[in-house]
């Protein structure tokens, strides 16, 4: 991961906090069955016995490991809990109404991401936003559960069929952020990307305003036909 927003560098943290519990489980539990072979280990040809350990060391082990779960514990929620705080717009920032965030119309459908802006302009797979703003996806799905995943943005949400979830991120620094499908949504949902290009206030103000002219022109074009009796 490269977090570029507020949230996915304690998600990062939290990768790392489960990494590094994972190889402390995985040597302490490999250690322990080496020393065991090595301390009970009878010579050749000698009877096999049944080995019991103490009742001190079973506790000692038990205790260890109960601490150890709990720390884990106690992080994981405090890291995700600071992971789902919704970011407030900085200063270089679009400045929406009342403060709130950009809101931003999100339909996955087997196998492409639509994204509806707020002046009814709208774009496929691209999802153009200005930088230092915060952004709030409200996903939905018009048929099976997709899934959207910009890692360097935001953690994972689902579009959930009849519900609507939200997913909100501030992105610190212009450029492209790419994201793939993260679950099995039909046979080509490993086609199903998208990108995520920050860009300046200005610049996105701009590219809303051209996209609602070249769908305007083009409806009314396709409207211009249908009058005139020509096919579209």
């Amino acid at each position: 991961m490269d977090p570029h927003s507020p949230g996915t560098d304690q998600i990062e943290t939290l990768v790392w906090i489960g990494f590094v519990a994972a190889t402390i489980l995985a040597v302490a539990i490999v250690g322990g069955l080496l020393y065991a072979l090595r301390r009970h280990r009878a010579e050749r040809g000698a009877e096999p016995r049944p080995l019991t350990g103490g009742r001190r060391i079973q506790l000692r082990v038990g205790a260890t490991l109960t601490v150890f779960a709990a720390a884990t514990l106690v992080l994981s929620i405090v890291f995700t809990d600071r992971a789902r705080e919704v970011p407030a717009t900085g200063a270089s920032g679009l400045q929406v109404a009342d403060s709130e965030p950009l809101q931003i119309a999100v339909t996955g459908q087997q196998w492409l991401w639509r994204y509806d802006y707020p002046n009814a302009a709208f774009s496929y797979y691209k999802l153009v936003v200005p930088v230092d703003t915060a952004v709030e996806l409200n996903l939905v799905t018009t048929d099976v559960i997709h899934t959207w995943d910009v890692p360097d943005l935001a953690g994972k949400a689902d579009a959930v069929p009849g519900k609507t979830n939200h997913l909100f991120f501030r992105a610190d620094e212009e450029g492209g952020y790419f994201g793939r499908a993260a679950t099995l949504s039909g046979q080509a949902y490993a086609a199903m990307r998208t990108e995520v290009e920050v860009v300046s206030p200005q610049r996105y103000e701009a590219f809303v305003e051209q996209r609602k002219s070249e769908i305007q022109t083009a409806q009314d074009r396709v409207v211009g036909l249908i009058e005139r009796g020509e096919e579209p």
